[in-house]
């Protein structure tokens, strides 16, 4: 770092080397792979009811990098960084060479050293950036593996080696403001922000008669655009008594801008009668399922029993996961040595599927076909359905008529309240090595305000793409409580 007059610099210039090695092996002992139950020992395993697995890797990744920060008068800053990546998954692709490079530029101008701003603004400042960020992917992608199986079998690899392999590349764009007014007692964070993820990696299934069952493409660019605002402030401050406050705002726009040539959609997967899909003009988190029989004005269509129609055709859109918006209330009260705190969040708009609800409605075990039973009919569009069984049988299920599973995602809920006591100094003055000790009760998950779900759409069921937003029998959320001691050393 160095003082340049009115210029300051600040440099540095490295290199990083990650090596990874993994070694593994595992037996599928299921039906009857163990001599005695409940040991899980190599000597106890029946290799001729197991299947032994094998996986042995070595990934290496090497870096050199750049981060530099130019300051002027300490009110105007320029960040530059600079990163190159080499990275053994790349291999057997023309990148293994050069690798792949990403910078990225910042500038900030602190308004406060230049304009004469009145005294009631303590800060105001303005950002903006740009940056690049790359990713080496998964291994063995551009050139899979065969493996050994049990008795020395050769399983051959099923995908199709790729050897265009291009690293997955996300390009952002980012402006935002900051401002402090009244002593702090008033804050303002705002920022907009755009980002472009190019190259990602996507598993097709291959055309019947091909060599391989799949195989891997490059495919879309997939924009984000959103705004994230936080207002938050001191309203209350005594000597005794502080109550600071902030609200935060979120809203994020997803849009397929472009997918591998000739792929029209690209499908996450499913079971029965519902998917996940990426096309373009769509979103990430698109929900696809069957829907009913309409006619050109939308009306339902329904057969000589006077049951609803169900439209076989192919999967169509029902809904999105992605909220409208997140917004977030945060609150913490001290007095004297206590604080309460609390948070409420609310997940407003988006979209979600139960295919609990379509299966228990299939069996008539829900609440939903037990009233209907006492009541003699199913209300339905503007209809009143004598027929409860045969109502549920072709709406119910799985593979049944997903769109009338299909509910509204919005939930507010009380996210964590917590209650805390210092405890007075005093008491640790014969004690050298602490200074202070926090206790506090914690509360998370506690409960909802409003939930227009049957089950909690915060919930997931995997951390995988094809079930986002759906519910197959996924377990109930919990509420946790907590009580916590802190020690100031």
């Amino acid at each position: 770092q160095q003082q340049f007059k009115n210029f300051s610099v600040n440099a540095a210039l490295g290199a990083s080397i990650k090596d990874e090695t993994g070694k593994s092996m595992g037996f599928d002992s299921f039906g009857g792979g163990l001599f005695n139950p409940n040991i899980f020992d190599v000597g106890n395993i029946n290799l001729n009811a197991s299947t032994p697995s094998l996986d042995n890797y070595h990934e290496q990744e090497q870096a050199i990098f750049f981060t530099g920060q130019l300051g002027f008068r300490d009110w105007l800053f320029l960040d530059v960084t600079a990163r190159n990546d080499w990275t053994s998954t790349l291999a057997f692709t023309k990148y293994v060479k050069k690798g792949f490079f990403y910078p990225s530029v910042g500038l900030t101008w602190i308004m406060n050293d230049v304009l004469r701003l009145p005294e009631w603004i303590d800060l105001g400042k303005i950002r903006g950036a740009w940056s690049k960020v790359g990713n080496g992917l998964p291994r063995y992608r551009s050139n899979p593996l065969n493996s050994v199986g049990k008795g020395g079998v050769i399983s051959f690899n099923s995908t199709a080696p790729f050897d265009e392999l291009k690293p997955e590349m996300t390009t952002s764009l980012e402006f935002g403001t900051e401002w402090r007014f009244f002593g702090s007692r008033l804050e303002l964070d705002l920022t907009y922000y755009q980002t472009h993820t190019k190259n990602q990696l996507f598993s097709l299934s291959a055309p019947s008669g091909s060599k391989y069952s799949t195989y891997y493409v490059n495919a879309g660019d997939i924009k984000n655009e959103g705004v994230e605002v936080v207002l938050g402030g001191t309203p209350v401050l005594t000597n005794d008594f502080r109550w600071k406050t902030s609200v935060n705002f979120a809203l994020n726009r997803n849009t397929v801008e472009e997918l591998a040539d000739g792929l029209g959609y690209f499908s996450f997967g499913g079971n029965g009668g519902y998917g996940m899909r990426l096309e373009v003009g769509g979103s990430f988190g698109d929900i696809y399922g069957y829907t009913f029989q309409r006619d050109e004005q939308g009306n339902y269509l329904y057969d000589d029993a006077g049951l609803p129609l169900k439209d076989e055709s192919d999967l169509k859109k029902v809904g999105n996961t992605s909220p409208d918006f997140n917004l977030g209330w945060q609150n913490t009260f001290s007095y004297k040595g206590f604080t309460l705190y609390f948070l409420i969040d609310g997940r407003f708009g988006g979209d979600v599927m139960s295919l609990t609800e379509a299966e228990l409605d299939k069996y008539g075990v829900s609440k939903r076909t037990g009233d209907a039973r006492n009541r003699g009919y199913v209300p339905f569009g503007g209809k009143q359905i004598t027929d409860v069984e045969g109502f549920y049988t072709i709406v119910g299920g799985r593979d049944g008529i997903t769109e009338n599973y299909v509910y509204d995602g919005t939930n507010i809920r009380l996210r964590e309240l917590s209650l805390g006591y210092s405890l007075p100094k005093k008491l640790f003055t014969n004690i050298p090595v602490i200074k202070g000790a926090d206790i506090s009760l914690v509360g998370r998950n506690l409960f909802f305000f409003k939930n227009n779900a049957p089950y909690d759409p915060d919930g997931a069921l995997s951390v995988g793409n094809a079930l986002q937003g759906v519910d197959v029998f996924g377990v109930p959320s919990t509420r946790s409580f907590g009580f916590n001691v802190k020690l100031n050393f």
